[in-house]
């Protein structure tokens, strides 16, 4: 990707959303839009049970946050790393960071 231009960061974290506030703050990166969701990933929470002949099947979604915020280009590693550091619990499903391109 070239370094020229804006770029949107989408990061989908668990939770410690003041910590990551608070880190976008410190690089001057204030703006930002949050979006409460739940979901999961890998960590495939379903459970399957077997009550009076029939099969159920409950899917248990984790809350999530969904944060957006529009950088330079250059400033893409730099908020990522960011992000994913204040983010991190260290537990399988911390959550994913995509970048895209804004024309």
């Amino acid at each position: 990707m070239s370094q020229s231009g804006m770029r949107q960061i989408e990061a989908i974290v668990r939770e410690k959303v003041p910590d990551v506030d608070k880190a976008l703050r410190s690089l001057g990166k204030g703006g930002m839009t949050m979006i409460e969701a739940r979901g999961r990933g890998r960590d495939k929470l379903v459970t399957t049970s077997f009550v009076r002949g029939k099969w159920t099947f409950t899917t248990d979604f984790i809350h999530r946050v969904i944060i957006t915020v529009v950088v330079d280009a250059k400033d893409v590693d730099t908020v990522v790393e960011s992000i994913a550091t204040s983010a991190t619990t260290k537990t399988i499903g911390d959550g994913k960071t995509f970048v895209f391109p804004i024309a």
